[in-house]
Parts: C-alpha cells; structure tokens; sequence
C-alpha cells in the first residue's frame, strides 16, 4: 500500500481520545503513566536520601514514606492491569457466543521538539539553510503527535498512519542521526504492561515502540470484528496473523529491549498469542461452514488446546507480569478447547462410520461416548473455577454465556446414550486424544510498511548525504580559461573527469590544468554548477551546463572527509621525500617539468564534440 497516496485522509484522521470508549480508555492509560512515573521519580529520590543520610530518625521517617510510595505505586499498576483487561471494550457488539480475544494496548510517550535540533544540524552538517526544511520537520512532528491517537477503523488508516511515521523514521535517522554522537533529543515511552519510562537517547527506541503499536492496532482491530460474519473472521485472521509478523519483526531486528513489552522472551508469546487467536477464528469458521464434520472441529479444537496450554506454560516460566485477566483466560480457553475436543471425538464416535467401523464393540464404543463427555464436564467444572478465581472474568456476561452453551451441549449428548451404560467395576476408558497436525498452517504475515516521499529529499542523495558521512563546507571554485587555453584544447574542456550519478563526483583531475590550479580535488562531489543546485544532477545535465559555461565555469563542491585524510598523508609522504632528496638521496626520476610551460600533448584526449554524449567505463572526460 502506498501510504502517500492516504496521507491526506489519515494523517490529521486520529481519535480526540474522549470521543470513543476506546479512546477514553487510552486517555485514561496515559494519565495513570504519568502517575507512575511520578511516584518512580519519588521513590528514586528517597531512596537516594536514605543512602545518603545516617541519622536514624530521619531514616525511619524516609522507611515511612517509602512504604506509602510502594503501596501508592502498587495501587497505580493494578489499576493499569484492570484497564488492560478491560478486554470486552475492544469486541464486537455480537460477542455473547464466543470468548473475547486479547488485544494490545499501545505505547504511550511524551512530545518530542525535533525542531530546534534538526534545523541546527542542517546548518551545521549540511551547510544549508534551516529555513528550507521548516515545513519537512513541523510534518514530521505533527505525524508523530497524530500516532499517539491513531484511527482503529477497518479501513486501516490508523495502521496507515503508523506505517507512515514509521518510514519517516528511516529517513530522519538517516539525515539527523550521527553514529558518533548525540543531538539531544530524549524519546520517553511507557511499558504497554507495566507502565514504567523508558528514557533513551537513540531513535531506536522510537522506531520499536512504533512498531509495537502497529502490531497492537492490529489486535486491537481483529478483536472488533463479527465473528458472526465469515469476511469479517478472515479479516481477524489476516490481522492477527500480521501482528504476529510484525512482533516476530521486532524480535529479529532490535536487541537489547529496555522495556519489558519489548523483551524478546514478552515478544514471543505475544507471537503465540496472535497465531492461537488466529486458530481461533478458523475453528469459528469451520463450525459455521462444517458444523457437522466433527473430525476436522476435533483436530482444530486440539491444536487451540495445545498451542493454550503453551502460552500458559511460557507466561508461568518466564514470570511474564501480564493482568489478571490475561492470565486467567488463557488457561480457561485451554479447558475450554480441550473441553470441546472431548465432545466432538464423542460425537464423531457417535455420528462417524468410520469410527463405528473402528469399535466393534457396540457396548465399547457408549462406554468410550460416556467418557469423554465425562472428561469434557471435568474441563467444564475447571473453566468454571477459574472463572470464579478472577475477579475481572467473573462478571462477564458473554464467558458465562458460552460456558452454558457447552453445558448444554454436553447433557444433549449425555441424554441420546442409553440410561443402562454402566462402568465395569475396574475397567479404565482412556480417553487420552491423539495428537493430530491441522491441514491450516499458519504462517505470520510479513509487515509491509509502504513507501513515502522523503521530506528532506532536497538535502541530496541519502547515500551521500546522511548523518553517517562527513565532508568539508561547500567551496566556490570559478574556472576561467585563456584565449590560448581555449584555442589550445577547445571551449569545453577545464581539465577534469566525472563519474557516478546523482550526486557526481570528480573523478580525475589533469595536473596543472585549470580544474587543478582551481583547487579542484579527486573524489569531490558537484553540489551546485552555474548557480543550480546540482545534488541530483545527472551526468548529461552536468555535461549541458558545461557546454552552456563556455569559457567561465562556476562550481559548488564539498570534499568527502576519507580523500581530505588521503591528502594529508599524500602530503606528508611527499615532506618524507623532500627531506630525504635534500640529506644527498636521489631517487633517479628526473626533474619534474616546468609548470609554468605549457605541455602539448597533456591534453591528448581532448574531448570530441561528436562523441559528446559517449561513456566509457562509466567515466566522462571534460
């Protein structure tokens, strides 16, 4: 998606946050991340006095004080965890017939002024005109203000917008950030799970946390969709599964993760998550497009089980501080799936020839039926227990809902046994399930993140003119030629070679010519020729504004820094060798020629007018 072509629609199209539950719930995150970091910033500032100070009644006082703090801090991230399980505001209206899906909240961050920082390296690396960037630098500022409230509409212009902040970064770091030091600007965000700041220099941690939130805008969309509508699931689908992309994404790319909803071990359960919930729209689907192919629901409701259950066991392992709510659903969605396999091997015992064919034994086979809806009431009896165990899942209307619905699924199949099964005294049903492969493999979605024009584009090429390199301030040469250099070797030539494109750089110079004595170097590039800004210029446009110069050729060029270094040791060597000639060593070369005296045949290869167009091997000869 070309995200320039939308930049008009979405880039001022964010949420006032008061206007929507959903916004409310944003502005209500930020305040309290701003509570947070208050109290850090308090409880930092006591605990350094109480290292500080020996007297005791002072020290029992700070304890004091230290204590309420703790609490206070406690109390504020409990209440961050119970708007992160607000989980219901995020679903659709018709949600009563299905569990809620867990989405992301996003990153919160303070204001950041590029301006003042940004207009000073142009003038100071670049040696051009603030002035001239002014508009480039205020959008960059406003599109990172809009991606703090970004749209969680369908048509996907908040992830647009996201996307769009998010290549603008690429060229602002790029532009405006050396390896070799730092301009000043702090980037502040807040952990999506605990609250706390992270502070960090770099703009790498603006470029993570942006992606963070691209991925839980996704959630947080596939969560809205009717899974009552077979477009509307495939979409969920498609969003879940590009979250996924986009945090397998980051695993891969940033290291070193300041925050905890950045850490890799957090990044891959939020992997799991996605694909499990992912599943989890497909098993909806195939039970409204195949609601009697008990064989397939068997295997999908197997691989939720499993892919639960181990989501479950890495959040336990890693000690990963997800909310209450969180941590109770997803071992109830793993009951809950291993529930439902229990009734539809049951039901595939019971409706399937297959099956029937397999079990010989009629009393074997009602038996085996009566097990596993007993294993599927045990399941039913743990879900209801976790529900209790929570107190956000206790209350929700559309959990208990679904868990009657299975009840009564349950008994409708208890009730078509015969009343006189019995269990033998001894004998032990395995009601173990065979692990089976889905024939859906799910795959994550690779971000792709669109294309935008680059702001600072007029600064020149950005292979040439980023923060990465270095180069002397631009230098004015004028080139003027004499009636007898012009009579000599022709109006267009001045003794010097180009090569490259865009920007285009000198590639030799003729000794004594008058490109040389001009102070023209190898290895400088052409940034403005005639007055014209050259930066992008090609060859041919160089070219023609040579023809154009006749015999006065004004030129702009800056000298990279790797050929000033190369000048200076070239320098040096050639002081070694003077002072060696003049101690009674001779190299045996003779005399270099008069470079007062015009030499014929310097400029043998005088270029051709026929063949002003030629190239070779990439070089043009002026």
């Amino acid at each position: 998606m070309d995200v320039t072509d939308k930049a008009s629609t979405f880039k001022r199209g964010s949420d006032p946050r008061l206007i929507t539950t959903r916004g409310k719930l944003q502005n209500r995150r930020c305040k309290l991340n701003q509570e947070i970091n208050k109290e850090l910033r308090l409880r930092a500032g006591a605990e350094n006095l109480y290292k500080a100070t020996s007297n005791k009644k002072l020290r029992d006082k700070i304890n004091l004080e230290l204590s309420f703090m703790n609490s206070t801090l406690q109390l504020l991230k409990e209440q961050l965890a119970e708007l992160n399980s607000a989980v219901d505001v995020y679903q659709h209206e018709k949600h009563e017939d299905y569990l809620p899906m867990i989405p992301l909240g996003l990153k919160e961050t303070k204001d950041v002024d590029f301006f003042e920082q940004f207009s000073d390296f142009i003038l100071e690396h670049y040696s051009v005109d603030p002035a001239n960037f002014e508009d480039a630098i205020l959008d960059l500022i406003d599109t990172r203000q809009a991606t703090r409230t970004p749209t969680r509409d369908i048509e996907l212009h908040g992830v647009d917008l996201l996307c769009k902040y998010y290549n603008l970064l690429y060229f602002a770091e790029r532009r405006f950030f050396p390896v070799n030091r730092n301009l000043g600007l702090y980037f502040e965000w807040y952990d999506s799970l605990t609250g706390e700041p992270t502070c960090q220099k770099t703009i790498t941690l603006e470029k993570a946390s942006t992606l963070f939130n691209i991925a839980a805008l996704y959630t947080q969309i596939g969560a809205k969709q009717d899974r009552t509508q077979l477009k509307e699931l495939n979409g969920a689908v498609d969003c879940f599964l590009k979250a996924a992309g986009i945090f397998q994404h980051i695993i891969e790319t940033f290291t070193n993760a300041p925050s905890t909803d950045l850490k890799p071990f957090v990044l891959e359960v939020f992997v799991y998550l996605m694909r499990a919930q992912a599943r989890e729209c497909i098993l909806k689907r195939l039970q409204m497009e195949n609601s009697r192919d008990y064989e397939i629901l068997l295997i999908e409701a197997q691989c939720l089980m499993r892919e639960y259950s181990k989501i479950h066991y890495d959040v336990q392992s890693n000690e990963i501080n997800f909310p209450a709510c969180w941590e109770a659903l997803i071992p109830l969605k793993t009951e809950y799936f291993k529930a439902l396999s229990h009734v539809y091997f049951a039901k595939s015992i019971s409706k399937s020839d297959t099956v029937k064919n397999e079990i010989i034994d009629e009393k074997h086979r009602l038996k085996t039926i009566k097990a596993h809806l007993q294993a599927s009431q045990a399941s039913h009896e743990e879900i209801l227990r976790l529900q209790r165990m929570c107190r956000e899942l206790r209350n929700k209307i559309n959990i208990a809902k679904v868990l009657h619905n299975l009840e009564e699924c349950i008994v409708n199949e208890m009730f078509t046994l015969p009343e006189n099964i019995k269990d033998d005294e001894g004998e032990i049903i395995d009601t173990t399930l065979k692990e089976a492969q889905s024939k859906y493999t799910l795959v994550n979605t690779a971000p792709d993140f669109g294309k935008v024009d680059d702001p600072f584009r007029d600064l020149g090429p950005i292979t040439v003119f980023s923060a990465r390199r270095s180069w002397s301030a631009p230098r004015s040469v004028r080139l003027h030629k004499t009636d007898y250099q012009t009579r000599s070797y022709g109006t267009e030539e001045f003794g010097f070679s180009i090569k490259s494109e865009s920007p285009v750089m000198i590639s030799s110079v003729d000794i004594n010519s008058v490109a040389d004595l001009g102070g023209i170097k190898v290895g400088d590039y052409i940034v403005e020729i005639a007055g014209h800004e050259a930066k992008w210029f090609t060859q041919s446009q160089i070219l023609e504004n040579i023809r154009a110069s006749m015999n006065t050729l004004d030129l702009k060029v800056i000298t990279p820094m790797i050929y000033q270094k190369q000048d200076s040791a070239d320098k040096n060597k050639k002081l070694e060798s003077y002072a060696e000639s003049s101690s009674g060593f001779s190299s045996g070369a003779s005399s270099p020629t008069n470079t007062n005296k015009p030499i014929k045949g310097r400029f043998a290869g005088v270029w051709n007018r026929l063949k002003a167009h030629s190239i070779q091997k990439g070089l043009f000869h002026h």
